[in-house]
């Protein structure tokens, strides 16, 4: 893959921005601000090799496939059908196999289908997509102060980085929200009452149903599930009812204790765990926060993805969030006549315009969230009872909402 020289754009460049955090809302955040003409840099507090790594595979649905088919002249829409695995037919299982759910994009053009893909090889795709030396590494902010031209972003290493405006993509713990709510760190965020297990695993000689791309079963307090992440690879992540702060190491490891906990569940789960690397295994409590409302910058300061709004992953939905984000923000930047020119308003304005959506997704995400992690008998027949006797129809048109997403390629 040959990394990009710079803007697409026609347009001068006519401000600056500047974006804290080189996850993949920060590292779209800075192709969409360049296709747009948009100057822009990018700090990382991580080295180059730790940003462009992670645990498991990701979800990029329709909603944000849609928006890399505009971005750097489509070439990340590409670039991800190409590396990663479509998400064609699946469904969800009761812990027997039994099928309670069928998902398929039968009615979805073959262009438009969503994408799993291995975090890091997204990453690498993303920050490919920028010009050279856009992106700094072991960058790690410490304050910003607005001046009477501008914002000013203090690092710990000294540097001084100046800009029209700040984006703070740093993710759960965000020094920037920290920053604008006057404080050193960010409050503590809400624990979900679950941990979740992640990797990755060859499909080699397991019994995995090659009728489906992804699958998740359902137990009682706790569910397994996979998805195909391109060739013979897929990922899997695993959700328990527990106490935040857990650790495997006391109990012979993660491996073993993912061997226990879904030992009574049917093929492939017990040969997918089995065949798991213990080193691959990555072990995370799952947080949120409450919606932030329709304000939740300030000044020539605003944050998108994790950073404002985090949510559960139980609709693979938390990355396309920063990924509409950064397209939304940009497109509010040089949408009107006085273009770049009032940034506050322009900054409120994008606020403003997903506060709704994003409630919306955060409180079907903690629905989805209650329903997969019911830890009782009766609770959990219910459930599954409700799944088999829905049809089809009546699910998809339920997130009809969600996935019928259409950024505007002309602003």
């Amino acid at each position: 893959m040959v990394r990009d020289n710079g803007s697409r754009s026609k347009n001068p460049p006519v401000l600056k921005a500047i974006v804290i955090g080189g996850g993949i809302g920060g590292l779209t955040c800075a192709r969409a601000c360049l296709d747009q003409g948009i100057k822009v840099e990018l700090y990382e507090k991580r080295d180059f090799d730790s940003m462009l790594s992670g645990p498991g595979g990701i979800f990029i649905q329709q909603n944000a496939m849609r928006v890399y088919e505009l971005l750097w002249g489509g070439s990340i829409h590409t670039h991800l059908y190409e590396q990663g695995g479509k998400i064609l037919k699946g469904g969800f299982f009761d812990h027997k196999g039994t099928l309670l759910y069928l998902n398929s994009p039968s009615f979805v053009q073959e262009n438009d289908l969503g994408v799993c893909i291995l975090r890091p090889e997204l990453q690498k795709i993303l920050y490919n997509s920028l010009p050279e030396g856009t992106v700094q590494n072991n960058s790690e902010l410490v304050d910003f102060e607005e001046t009477t031209e501008g914002i000013r972003a203090l690092f710990k290493d000294g540097r001084v980085a100046i800009g029209d405006l700040l984006i703070g993509a740093d993710g759960l713990y965000s020094k920037v929200r920290a920053r604008l709510n006057g404080k050193e760190k960010q409050e503590s965020p809400i624990y979900s009452g679950m941990c979740c297990w992640r990797g990755t695993f060859l499909a080699s000689n397991l019994p995995l149903d090659k009728r489906y791309s992804w699958g998740e079963f359902w137990g009682c307090g706790d569910r397994f599930g996979y998805f195909h992440v391109g060739g013979d690879r897929f990922s899997f992540y695993a959700f328990r009812n527990t106490e935040a702060g857990g650790s495997d190491h006391l109990a012979g490891g993660a491996k073993k204790v993912l061997k226990s906990m879904f030992s009574h569940y049917t093929e492939p789960i017990p040969a997918i765990i089995e065949s798991l690397d213990e080193e691959m295994i990555y072990r995370d409590d799952i947080f949120d926060r409450d919606p932030p409302g329709v304000q939740w910058g300030k000044n020539r300061v605003t944050l998108i993805g994790d950073a404002a709004h985090p949510v559960q992953p139980n609709l693979g939905q938390g990355g396309c969030m920063a990924i509409e984000d950064s397209f939304e923000l940009v497109k509010q930047l040089v949408i009107s006549e006085n273009r770049c020119k009032d940034i506050p308003s322009q900054l409120r304005r994008f606020e403003q315009s997903r506060s709704q959506r994003l409630e919306k997704i955060f409180t079907a995400s903690r629905q989805i969230g209650k329903l997969g992690q019911t830890d009782t008998i009766i609770g959990c027949f219910l459930r599954n009872w409700i799944y088999r006797l829905t049809p089809t129809w009546l699910g998809d048109l339920q997130f009809k909402w969600l996935f019928d997403y259409q950024p505007k390629s002309q602003f």
